[in-house]
């Protein structure tokens, strides 16, 4: 939700550009953040965005404001641009976001922009674009302080103060002479220990480190669990190679949430604004087609108890909130284990059981509850007892059964090296449809005298 400031920010932007007031544009454009202006922009459309990133006066402005737009906005303002308009733009970025953006670009436009550019940093994009987009080779930043464990704290020092292409020093890493990680300190305890103390001293030689090849979410469960501000990454020889800092897991973190959200609703795993129509039906079909067939198989079973609907329709009335009742009860514990499983919660069997369990008995206690109280309400309908007790030990049946059902089908899938945000959805709304109607039908039924 946007507030008042950038609601305000959008207002004039778009007054400005409607009404071609450049010289206000551009004051306005001068006097706020580089942040700000890529929030407003990102609710614009493609043309305006285009028009306000041409007006911002600097190629660090605009640098700046490419990284902190979701992509493909790098593609869509650098393709147009003369590949070198766009390399002096990319020079002002740190190389790991250098190395996505291009990776965005026309082949073309890469290439040409790619032999523009230094030759060691033309190299090092290159390399960065070698590595999986979600591992940690990706998301890591190749420059680094490095020092030798037979340094004093008073020589490491003077190192950190020539190391101006470094963009964040959190960390300082200390490896032998082929480059092999063997230690890590902290600024602080760097800066706080005596001139002539040795880093092999102060260093901590057991070093939580990935490979390039992790996963960018086992990289962001490992900063999450030890408290790290960054993570140093090396390659198969642990030859230190780059360091991912929190700034990018935290986009990991979100990119991860969001795409294990899509993926629940069977949506993809992009938002709506990064795919065009065709792309999204091809996406949600699919999904939508299993969800059908249970439909469909749940009418089916329908039809078994058609003749004694026709006598007793005072039953049909309450079968959809029964369905939707344990439907959005399944699903809040699917939710909830999925979620579990993606932050390493749920790592083994007994853990597992226990989670079934307590998920069992938090169905039932709801289904108790609320299996009470639409009794009620069905006893004031029908004024039968039995009815009443039919249709809310139906609830009770149906919340308990979803509940499990919710839990149970991630872990399973989990287990089969399934994606559990991928496949819960469509299997958890199927089988609660077609459960959930023959166990309201088979116990309405007992009570109805159908059997």
């Amino acid at each position: 939700m946007q507030t008042s400031r950038a609601r305000l920010l959008h207002e004039s932007l778009r007054r400005y550009l409607r009404r071609e007031a450049w010289n206000h544009l551009d004051k306005l454009i001068d006097k706020t953040r580089d942040e700000e202006i890529a929030m407003v922009m990102t609710s614009m459309t493609e043309d305006m965005q285009r028009s306000v990133f041409a007006r911002l006066p600097s190629e660090t402005r605009k640098a700046n404001v490419i990284v902190q737009m979701e992509p493909p906005f790098g593609k869509s303002v650098l393709d147009p641009l003369t590949p070198a308009e766009a390399s002096s733009i990319l020079a002002e970025m740190a190389s790991d976001d250098m190395a996505d953006i291009i990776a965005d670009l026309s082949e073309e436009q890469q290439n040409a922009v790619l032999a523009i550019l230094e030759s060691d940093e033309a190299e090092e994009v290159e390399t960065l674009m070698g590595y999986g987009e979600d591992t940690a080779g990706g998301i890591m930043v190749p420059e680094f302080i490095a020092l030798r464990a037979d340094n004093t704290a008073q020589e490491a020092l003077e190192i950190l103060r020539e190391s101006v292409d470094v963009e964040m020093v959190y960390y300082v890493y200390v490896v032998d002479e082929p480059g092999h990680l063997v230690g890590v300190l902290s600024l602080r305890k760097l800066v706080t220990a005596r001139p002539t103390t040795r880093v092999a001293d102060i260093m901590e030689g057991d070093v939580i480190r990935v490979s390039v090849d992790t996963d960018q979410e086992e990289v962001a469960k490992l900063v999450g669990r030890y408290a790290f501000l960054a993570i140093p990454v090396v390659d198969d020889t642990n030859i230190l190679v780059g360091v991912v800092t929190v700034d990018d897991i935290i986009e990991v973190i979100r990119d991860e949430a969001t795409e294990d959200m899509l993926k629940m609703a069977g949506a993809g795993t992009d938002l709506v604004e990064t795919k065009g129509v065709t792309n999204n039906v091809k996406v949600r079909f699919p999904w939508l087609l299993a969800s059908c067939a249970g439909g469909l198989i749940a009418a089916a079973g329908m039809g078994i108890f058609e003749a004694a609907l026709q006598q007793e329709v005072f039953f049909a009335f309450f079968l959809p909130l029964v369905l939707g009742v344990s439907g959005n009860v399944g699903t809040q514990a699917a939710t909830v284990t999925v979620r579990a499983l993606a932050v390493g919660q749920i790592a083994h069997a007994d853990k597992s059981w226990e989670v079934v369990r307590r998920e069992f008995l938090i169905g039932l206690i709801l289904g108790v509850l609320y299996g009470v109280a639409i009794g009620g309400v069905a006893m004031l309908f029908a004024g039968n007892p039995n009815y009443a007790l039919a249709i809310g030990l139906s609830v009770a049946a149906g919340m308990v059964m979803s509940n499990v059902i919710g839990t149970s089908v991630p872990m399973v899938l989990n287990k089969l090296s399934i994606d559990p945000a991928v496949a819960t959805g469509p299997i958890l709304t199927t089988s609660v449809d077609i459960l959930g109607v023959f166990t309201y039908f088979g116990i309405v039924g007992l009570f109805a005298g159908w059997f």
